[in-house]
């Protein structure tokens, strides 16, 4: 099991964010190798992520599951799926909100998630997991930043 405790900060008002991260459509263009497809009659999404390992890249196939509230600004995520070769499965959780900096107009978004990843490629994921996390957190609130810095304002 790899746990995931990690917090983004952006310079954005607490709605502004929310805008943002409640919109999947939004959130995948700030996660770099990730694809979303279509969304499913149960009102899951099929999803698609690469992610690199050193210089091994491994594409997962997954079906994601949203659970937002507007009222506190806080979502859950599920994902569950398998590399494109079929002998790897993962299954994560996460958590995150998106909550008002003291002393400042930004926001911060605490984030705690679980990963169980299983099957052939399980020892190399979870032994390089924890570099890959701090990577992809980066990225993502570069990209994050950047889209927000972007966004109309709003009224």
């Amino acid at each position: 099991m790899i746990e995931v405790n990690e917090r983004v900060d952006v310079a954005a008002p607490p709605e502004v964010v929310w805008a943002l991260l409640s919109n999947p459509h939004a959130v995948v263009n700030c996660v770099e190798g990730a694809k979303l497809g279509a969304q499913n009659e149960d009102g899951t999404f099929d999803a698609s992520m690469v992610v690199k390992f050193g210089p091994a890249k491994v594409t997962f196939n997954t079906r994601i599951g949203l659970e937002l509230d507007a009222a506190t600004r806080t979502g859950n995520v599920s994902a569950r799926g398998k590399d494109n070769q079929g002998g790897t499965r993962v299954r994560a959780t996460m958590k995150f909100s998106v909550v008002a900096q003291e002393g400042s107009t930004g926001s911060s978004i605490p984030i705690t998630a679980e990963v169980e990843v299983g099957g052939k490629l399980a020892l190399v994921v979870e032994s390089g997991a924890s570099m890959v996390v701090k990577r992809m957190t980066k990225d993502f609130s570069e990209k994050l930043a950047e889209t927000l810095a972007n966004a109309p304002v709003q009224n």
